[in-house]
């Protein structure tokens, strides 16, 4: 995450803290700042139990949940990292994760492919005083990318070389004016 908001949160579940969404926590690695945190600044990942205010009443709910809080009004920009391993349901074209967000500030939450450093979905959001959560869908794809070569690389690639191998026949070719060759009329 890299964010100017005071707090964020990603929600790896349903409002109800199931797995009907597709995606689920299976394990959390190191985490940690990469810019900008100060000493009071935490970071949380895990399964969380966390108040949320529904129609005028204040309900708790457990969820898989990664996020920081850096104290009310500390809107320093800071980069957080989690490393996580996900569970995705194929069954599923796209799953969903909610976005967590109050306060002020902009937030841009990414989960990008540790091994290849490819972004696999990223989205920006900003908090407006009143906690959001925001539902992101995200292509089971995009979890599972194969290195391709496009269809259409492929026939420019063709189409370039045979026009270059045409160019190359067509032209004449290229000798200095006024040199002969000597023929050899003895050979071996």
């Amino acid at each position: 995450m890299d964010s100017t908001a005071d707090w964020a949160q990603i929600m790896f579940n349903d409002l109800l803290g199931g797995t009907s969404n597709g995606a689920r926590l299976v394990s959390i690695g190191p985490r940690g700042w990469l810019l900008g945190n100060d000493t009071d600044d935490r970071i949380d990942a895990g399964r969380l139990t966390f108040v949320k205010v529904l129609y005028n009443s204040t309900v708790l709910t457990t969820g898989d949940i990664i996020g920081f809080f850096k104290g009310n009004s500390d809107f320093q920009h800071t980069r957080m990292y989690v490393d996580v391993v996900l569970e995705v349901n194929t069954n599923m074209r796209q799953v969903y994760v909610f976005l967590i967000l109050a306060g002020a500030g902009t937030t841009t939450f990414q989960l990008i492919n540790k091994q290849s450093g490819v972004v696999i979905w990223q989205e920006t959001d900003a908090g407006n005083s009143f906690t959001q959560y925001a539902r992101r869908w995200i292509s089971t794809e995009a979890f599972f990318a194969r290195e391709q070569i496009e269809t259409v690389v492929v026939i420019i690639l063709a189409i370039a070389t045979i026009a270059m191998i045409v160019a190359l026949n067509v032209l004449p070719p290229l000798r200095k004016p006024g040199r002969q060759t000597v023929r050899d009329s003895e050979g071996l």
